[in-house]
């Protein structure tokens, strides 16, 4: 598995950017190889730790018209994307495993 943490600065309230958020959601379910994404919200700071099955569907999302429509964003600036290998054998542990389907 792999993870992006994505972050950025939006000049909108959150209260503003709950349904242009949930239509993103509902954008990212289609999404071929994310497991998941956790919602993350600091202040202005907003974004999400995205868990992928591979580093190769990251990348395909980072490149995808939704990624870069996020980016071009008016508003939201100071994006910042860190990737991180997962711990597989820790993560299945805890309850984070992809599951065959999508790791197919």
């Amino acid at each position: 598995m792999y993870g992006l943490m994505i972050t950025f600065t939006a000049a909108a309230p959150l209260d503003d950017l709950e349904a242009p958020f949930t239509d993103y959601a509902h954008a990212l379910t289609g999404m071929p190889g994310l497991i998941s994404k956790a919602w993350l919200h600091d202040g202005a700071s907003v974004g999400g730790f995205h868990l992928f099955v591979d580093q190769a569907a990251a990348e395909r999302y980072l490149a995808s018209d939704l990624a870069t429509g996020l980016r071009a964003t008016d508003g939201f600036d100071d994006f910042e994307v860190r990737g991180f290998d997962v711990l597989d054998g820790l993560s299945a542990i805890t309850g984070v495993a992809p599951t065959p389907a999508l790791a197919e």
